[in-house]
């Protein structure tokens, strides 16, 4: 009998399992008792964490994009295209559908699906869309209104919560900043952050960003739910009604699983897939799979949405799925393993760079810490091992 693995998303999270797992079982699978499926409609693999870079020239796309095939062991079945969009899934048949018309049955599943912007979600948004969430051109886009920039105000909207990478607007805010400052030479621009909630992060995190924000003089209005555009008017509404002006519209807009996730009847109220926060089995309405794993973004409401937890994640999934095929019947555990990586200044000709790397877990939040003109170098540099050496589960 062979046991058939089948990874729904080729993204960090899946590759990062698919590969630790070619290389574990690489004897059974070339004896053939072990196979290993990875499905995605994507051919290309995109390092979305250094969208936030790109409008200030900080890396290129060619930086951030390989092919997929690359990237995954030959070991792995890798199904893209047509052959790799899933349609529907059906956890009690252990079944999965894909666009192209094939049935993939499995006897071990794990859901890496991602999430996806809902640019819809607010009226008007689509209007006046400016982001660094959503692609590669997008952000470029965005970098050429900011260098082009003859305005005063610029706002910086994160409509509402989870999104992936959550520190992620709090980084560009400062790199703004530091741009406008250290590299165009103008005093003259007026930054703000509208934040969904009270706090940023846990509370040593919401500290340091705090005090930064207020050195800085970049404005932070917390509690301000994205509810509406007026892109004629150039004004934001929120969900109770407040109303700010703008020049120009940096937005992160709201995000939800992929359809198919919908549509299999596999999220629960909240819209995304609940699980087992220890062992990352899926428990929800569709009733509880020890069979199948949910990573990364696609995860729980309440569950940080990181690259670095999304790492964490695979690794644990990973190893329990090799404990399952082994019969020793161990579970390891994981423990809310997270982090977000904070910059508060770039490099610039007159001017260090600055950042940090926080980490913390579910019971164990960060300790007092500052950036690092280290911290900078070690962040700019993990863009370039990232491919080699992370997504390889060699790291």
């Amino acid at each position: 009998m062979t046991d058939k693995i089948l990874i729904l998303g080729a993204g960090y999270a899946g590759a990062v399992v698919a590969n630790k797992l070619a290389r574990e079982f690489r004897r059974s699978i070339a004896k053939g008792d072990v196979e290993i499926t990875v499905l995605d409609k994507s051919e290309m693999a995109v390092n979305q964490g250094g969208f936030t870079f790109l409008p200030f020239s900080l890396y290129t796309p060619e930086d951030l994009i390989r092919s997929k095939r690359e990237l995954l062991s030959p070991r792995v079945n890798l199904k893209l295209g047509s052959e790799g969009e899933v349609t529907s899934i059906d956890l009690d048949k252990q079944q999965v559908e894909v666009k192209g018309g094939s049935t993939y049955n499995y006897d071990y599943l794990v859901i890496a699906l991602g999430a996806r912007a809902d640019v819809n979600g607010v009226e008007g948004l689509t209007d006046d869309l400016n982001t660094f969430y959503t692609s590669v051109e997008d952000s470029l886009k965005l970098g050429e209104k900011i260098r082009n920039f003859d305005g005063n105000r610029i706002v910086v909207s994160v409509s509402r919560m989870p999104i992936p990478c959550p520190g992620a607007p709090v980084k560009f805010s400062f790199l703004l900043d530091s741009y406008f400052k250290n590299v165009l030479k103008r005093d003259d621009v007026t930054i703000s952050l509208f934040w969904p909630m009270e706090p940023i992060g846990p509370p040593e995190f919401n500290k340091m960003v705090t005090g930064k924000f207020e050195e800085k003089g970049i404005e932070v209005f917390r509690n301000f739910k994205l509810g509406k555009v007026d892109a004629s008017n150039k004004v934001i509404e929120s969900t109770e009604g407040e109303k700010e002006k703008y020049d120009l519209l940096v937005t992160v807009p709201p995000h939800k699983v992929q359809q198919v996730i919908l549509d299999s009847g596999l999220s629960d109220e909240s819209g995304w897939i609940p699980f087992d926060k220890s062992t990352l089995q899926y428990r929800g309405s569709a009733g509880n799979h020890d069979n199948v794993y949910v990573l990364g973004d696609t995860g729980p409401m309440d569950v940080l949405k990181t690259g670095i937890g999304a790492h964490y994640q695979a690794m644990v999934v990973a190893h329990n799925l090799a404990n399952d095929i082994n019969g020793n019947g161990i579970k390891v555990s994981y423990n809310g393993e997270t982090g977000c990586p904070i910059i508060t200044d770039m490099a610039a000709p007159s001017k260090d760079g600055k950042a940090y790397i926080a980490t913390w877990s579910y019971n164990l939040p960060p300790d007092e810490f500052d950036t690092t003109k280290l911290g900078w170098y070690m962040y700019r540099m993990y863009y370039y091992i990232h491919w080699d050496a992370s997504i390889k589960a060699i790291l």
